[in-house]
């Protein structure tokens, strides 16, 4: 057996910075090894030489002069001088984590306090992993005999001497001892410590506190709604005009998010305050303020006798239709200005299409005339060009408009949510970092600044590529003093700066890869100007992935398209291998192809529904035979010499998309262990879901289905056929049913106890101690995790935690909890390292900072969607004067930005657009940098796939881009099994030792649970049956197809002679209908009245009270009477088999009485068929089809059909014998969970 590698094992999966993951090795060079003269060989390029043999492993591993390790050590060694500050720009996987902890160590060594140090990172796992590395090392040091700490010591280029070896044996003790730990934490925590030393300076309450996103998203569209209700200003209604038919309250809401998320941008643009709109006119290019005024100018131009001219030519040589629009220009321009403005809609169709299309040339001047008198043609062209630029500003103008109307409605919104957090103390995060900013460039609290500037010596900053601009002002002020006056002379004083541009990926937390240059270039001008030494460094050896995965990482990037954001132009991009003699692989596989479209045959009705069956859905069960193929024990991972095992595969895709749930369900059907998807809905896991049905019935107990939900659940215990002995034949509500025979059986009765107690304690105690009761005491968590399995706990968890939350907030209330939580859609974030041996499916921007053995991306032939019509464009007229005061470079004048919002494209103009475009390079560019890195989270192997698309993969996608990086590897097709393609394949084999490294699967069984958590359920590895094609519901108002017959016309509202007063009244009769059963008898009346009189019903006066009378005639019907009294139901969700089809449906009224059933639906603004017998063919199946489901129900009880049809508030009974032709065949009801039950149509 080979003998592993005297090298600590890299671990996985830690931080979440890029690079994080990935540690340098132990071993070092000499400390007087000098720097090789010229850059060594690319080991990548040689080890994929054709004919090269592999390369000899060097007799001491990875120390070789010309090694990548040898050049990383030196890169490493040069950065984490501690006399110097540096901007390092390390690759993916090249150390970044222990090049931090190795500059901490040297700067104390050095003599630097370790409180007068501050780190600040991206995230709290980096911040962590950081913690920890250092407290390892030097908990170490305390113990290593000298001649090992000697070593160490030599390794970060510290010569050993009893005073170095005291003082790295007492940094242990001395961080120990500091107040808090040492000063590493995330740049929002930072934020939020200097706040609470200085509340008053920072104008907010000394208690403040974070606020949730939840309460912070309700009390936005509270302030939103207060607005539009009191919107009585004149500015206001005009705002609410101009914007009322172009987006809706929900899509403004959106809107007033987005400008929140922008506030530093925003605050300067309300500073203009009434010349708003003016700004934003000449940030379009515009200085007209009407458009009027833009077509007065426009009448009347300098070429216009080049016009007249060519216009006579003509109109007295051309053909006749030239000739005809030449006199219609001429008699234009023999009008005056003032008339020639009234008509400029008829000048524009002289040149344009109804479509706004400039006319083709021969339009102008026939081919003859042109060909005999070219001069002509281009008079008539350049006065289109010139009609489309009046246009253009026309529309310019509109855009200013409508976006100072946004601004409008949005500033009193986001002012009375600022106050809102003022009075009750709670800041965001966008606060922190803006309160922040504002303290420490607020020239009045300089003593801030002396304060901080005074216990603060080094600054080191981490994932600076994912810095936004807000927060390199922050970094900007803390170090303006190192380098200024008597700060630069003092003590060493140094910052330090690592990040990654080509992994800049988080646009839409504000972060710039252009500012990342320019604080760059800022902090290098700071340092120089000092007289004080200045690093740029950069990490270019990889610890983390093989040779092929880099290779073709290089390849990719080598071509333009995929280098624009991510290589520096006439730059490229390469990687150093330190695992050159590991087993690596990459491989592409072709796309999958869209499935055949089966066609249809005409007039012949389907015996079955046709299965749901796409691309995606192909490539995901491919990929999932394909992982449990490679995971099954029989595919080694040779470069750690076991078999690979699901926790080392990764699949990453670049949205939470149907292909990614779809992959899931494959895996679990398939029996491969899956972690899931890394984020989730919290409301949407059964756990939750079962929890969530507990507390709806404990609200309201009469809710019969809730409480059928609870009972069917793994809290209620009851199977589907103890739910129907049961609730058929009941005469009361269901619990009440549950309570009175709870004796008859155990089950009944423990789930009676079960939710009896609850019950007893619901108004009484806080939500989180009513589950906890819940799950504790009364076994639930037991009970789900026996049905469910392992992964409930972590959503239970999570909602119990929403639930302290929300304790915390606002006042004691089950009803009130369960609002916040629906409301919110709270979110739960998975921890990537807590997935074991798991296969984990998640997004890009999530894996940041993760690796694995085998990376799939599957998700490579989208492109980026354009996300939002809100665009920042630069008022020129803001611009600091060219002979203005110096700008101090911590605080750079820069002109404001004002928003601008183009909700269509007829208001898009050419500046407009050009701003799109510039979004768009940019979102591009990101898009290539997300690229960099997917590819780069691979250790050893990397997978690509894909699916096709109707229109076809654009050449920008990911899967064209990595294509072509294949194609200049020279890699070797090979035919593809599943589907007609070829797999592209490049890999190397071992040629060096395995690594070092633990197994990912459990070497020994865990310890069993304990008693209380229950036992397993009893699972079989078997394969679940076939599940059948999706159902598609009976939707009784929206049918389908010709051959249930025609459907009574729609009546139109715009059609009728009575202008649309009858479509009014039927919906008003519908609504009534829907209602009024809810309110007593007596009172109906009145309540109708007051409803119809309401503005905007669209009710006349006088046919109000004829409309009461045929509502209150259907509700009296002697038939239908129980239908709308204290038995009857609205909106019954009805689902059953009818033979081997699924009827689901959603009746408008059910009522269930002792000796019958009554079921009506209602049929809005449908013109009545003239008799019973003329009722569509369609709906007699569907009131056929529901009779049919409820005779299975209940079979001891006639089932009585109505139809309503609210246009003339006609009632038709629909007598058996008019239905027993069109019943369906046997039926039988589908058993099912109804907690779990689908949703019905």
């Amino acid at each position: 057996m080979t003998a592993p590698r005297q090298r600590p094992p890299s671990p996985r999966g830690r931080g979440m910075g890029g690079g994080g993951g990935a540690s340098a090795p132990a071993g070092g060079v000499a400390e007087d090894a000098a720097p090789a003269a010229a850059p060594p060989p690319d080991p990548i390029a040689v080890a994929h030489a054709p004919d090269a043999p592999p390369p000899r492993p060097s007799p001491a591993r990875g120390e070789g002069e010309s090694s990548p390790r040898v050049r990383a050590n030196r890169a490493q060694l040069d950065a984490s001088d501690p006399g110097v500050s540096a901007f390092v720009a390390a690759s993916a996987g090249s150390g970044k984590t222990k090049l931090l902890t190795d500059r901490l160590l040297r700067l104390m060594l050095a003599g630097a306090q370790p409180e007068r140090i501050q780190c600040l990172t991206f995230t709290k796992a980096a911040a962590s992993e950081m913690a920890l590395r250092l407290q390892r090392t030097l908990g170490r040091w305390v113990t290593l005999a000298d001649a090992a700490l000697d070593e160490e010591l030599r390794r970060l280029q510290v010569e050993p001497t009893d005073d170095t070896r005291m003082r790295a044996r007492a940094l242990f003790a001395t961080v120990l001892d500091l107040p808090g730990g040492m000063r590493i934490g995330t740049i929002h925590a930072f934020c939020q410590s200097l706040l609470r030393r200085f509340p008053l300076e920072a104008a907010l309450s000394p208690h403040f506190q974070l606020v949730d996103d939840r309460d912070a998203e309700d009390a936005l569209a509270e302030a939103r709604e207060d607005m539009l209700a009191t919107a009585n200003t004149p500015a206001l209604r005009a705002a609410l005009e101009r914007l009322a038919g172009l987006a809706t309250a929900d899509q403004f809401g959106r809107h007033v998010a987005a400008l929140q998320a922008d506030r530093q941008r925003l605050a300067g643009a309300l500073a203009l305050g009434p010349a708003l709109e003016a700004a934003q006119r000449r940030a379009l290019g515009v200085d007209a303020a009407s458009g009027a005024e833009i077509v007065a100018a426009a009448v009347n131009w300098q070429a216009e006798p080049n016009l007249r001219e060519a216009a006579r030519r003509v109109q007295a040589q051309g053909a006749p239709k030239v000739a005809e629009r030449a006199a219609e220009i001429l008699g234009w321009l023999s009008l005056p200005a003032e008339d020639r403005a009234a008509h400029w809609d008829a000048w524009r169709t002289c040149f344009f299409t109804q479509a706004g299309v400039v006319r083709g040339d021969t339009a102008f001047v026939n081919a003859k005339l042109d060909k005999t008198d070219p001069d002509l043609l281009p008079a008539f062209q350049a006065e289109a060009a010139r009609i489309e630029e009046a246009d253009d500003r026309c529309r310019a103008l509109e855009l200013a408009a409508i976006s100072a109307a946004l601004v409008t409605l949005a500033a009193p919104v986001l002012q009375a949510y600022a106050r809102h957090k003022q009075a009750t103390g709670l800041v965001d995060y966008d606060d922190l970092i803006g309160r922040t900013s504002d303290l420490l460039v607020d020239p009045g609290a300089a003593w801030v600044l002396y304060k901080l500037d005074g216990g603060l010596d080094h600054l080191l900053l981490d994932e600076v590529q994912d810095t936004a601009p807000a927060q390199w002002k922050i970094a900007h002020a803390l170090t303006a003093e190192f380098f200024a006056g008597a700060g630069a002379s003092d003590a060493v004083r140094t910052v330090f700066a690592v990040g990654d541009r080509k992994q800049s990926i988080y646009s839409f937390q504000g972060a710039d890869a252009e500012e990342f240059d320019r604080s760059r270039a800022l902090l290098r001008t700071r340092v120089e100007r000092a007289g004080q030494p200045w690093r740029d460094t950069g990490l270019d050896v990889s610890f983390r992935s093989t040779a092929p995965v880099l290779a073709l990482v290089d390849a990719v990037f080598a071509q333009p398209a995929a280098g624009d954001g991510v290589v520096e132009a006439g730059e490229r991009l390469t990687h150093y291998s330190d695992r050159v003699l590991q087993a690596g692989r990459v491989e592409l596989w072709p796309l999958t192809p869209l499935p055949d479209a089966t066609p249809l045959e005409p007039w012949q009705v389907p015996e079955q529904n046709q299965g749901l069956r796409s691309a995606p859905q192909h490539l995901a069960e491919t990929l999932a035979d394909w992982i449990r193929d490679q995971t099954g024990g029989g595919v080694r991972l040779e470069s750690k010499g076991r078999p690979l095992a699901p926790g080392d595969v990764m699949v990453l895709v670049r949205r939470r998309n149907a292909f990614a749930h779809a992959l899931v369900r494959a895996l679990k059907t398939r029996g491969v262990p899956v972690a899931g998807l890394d984020r989730l809905v919290l409301t949407e896991p059964p756990a939750v879901q079962d929890l969530l049905a507990l507390c709806d019935a404990l609200l309201l107990p009469q809710d019969d289905l809730t409480f059928a939900c609870l009972l069917t659940s793994p809290l209620g215990g009851l199977t589907d056929d103890d739910l129907m002995d049961l609730a058929i034949g009941r005469a009361g509500p269901l619990w009440e049913t549950l309570r009175d025979r709870a004796a008859e059986r155990a089950h009944w009765d423990a789930a009676w106890r079960f939710f009896a107690a609850l019950l007893a304690r619901v108004d009484y105690v806080s939500p989180y101690a009513l589950l906890v009761e819940a799950l504790g005491p009364l076994g639930g968590r037991a009970r789900l995790f026996a049905r469910l399995g392992a992964e409930a706990a972590e959503p239970i968890d999570e909602l119990l935690q929403a639930a302290l939350t929300y304790g915390r907030l606002h006042p004691p209330s089950l009803q009130g909890f369960l609002h916040w939580l629906r409301r919110s859609g709270a979110e739960v974030k998975r921890e990537p390292d807590a997935a074991g041996n798991l296969v984990r499916v998640m997004t890009v921007h999530g894996a940041k900072g993760l690796q694995a053995p085998l990376v799939i991306l599957p998700d490579t032939t989208a492109l980026p969607p354009d996300e939002g019509t809100l665009l920042w464009a630069e008022d020129p007229a803001s611009r600091p004067a060219p002979d203005g005061p110096p700008q101090v470079p911590s605080r750079p004048m820069v002109p404001p930005l004002v928003p601008l919002w183009a909700p269509r494209k007829e208001f898009r103009c050419i500046a407009a657009q050009r701003l799109r475009d510039d979004l768009k390079r940019k979102r591009m560019q990101e898009h290539n940098r997300l690229l960099y890195v997917a590819l780069t989270r691979a250790e050893d192997r990397l997978l690509v796939c894909g699916w096709q698309t109707r229109r076809g993969p654009d050449p920008a996608c990911w899967y064209n881009l990595i294509a072509g990086g294949f194609a200049a590897l020279g890699a070797e097709p090979v035919p593809f099994d599943p589907w007609e393609g070829e797999v592209l394949s490049h890999a190397t084999g071992q040629t060096g030792p395995i690594e070092r490294g633990a197994l990912v699967a459990p070497t020994e069984p865990p310890p069993p649970p304990p008693s209380w958590l229950g036992s397993d359920p009893g699972w079989r590895a078997a394969p679940p049956p076939a599940e059948p094609p999706r159902p598609l519901p009976l939707a009784p108002s929206r049918p389908e197809g010709v051959a249930d017959g025609s459907v009574p016309q729609a009546a139109s509202p715009l059609a009728a002679r009575d202008g649309g007063d009858r479509f009014r009244r039927g919906q008003a009769i519908h609504a009534l209908l829907q209602h009024l059963p809810a309110v007593p008898s007596p009172d109906r009346a009145g309540a109708a009245r007051r409803w119809l009189a309401r503005p905007g019903q669209g009710i006349a006066p006088e046919t109000v009270e004829e409309v009461v009378a045929e509502v209150l005639a259907i509700l009296d019907h002697p038939e239908l009477a129980p239908l709308f009294g204290p038995e009857g139901r609205a909106e019954m969700p009805l689902t059953g088999l009818i033979g081997d089809a699924v009827v689901g449906g959603l009746v408008d009224r059910l009522a269930v009485l002792p000796d019958r059933v009554l079921v009506a639906d209602y049929k809005t603004n449908r013109v009545p068929p003239d008799s019973v017998a003329a009722t569509p063919v369609l709906y007699l199946r569907q009131m056929a089809s529901y009779r049919a489901v409820l005779r299975a129900i209940f079979p001891d009880r006639p089932v009585r059909c109505a139809l309503v049809w609210t246009r003339s508030a006609e009632v038709v009974m629909l007598p058996d014998d008019v239905l027993d032709p069109h019943a369906p065949g046997g039926l039988e009801i589908r058993g099912s969970d109804p907690s779990h039950a689908p949703a019905a149509d």
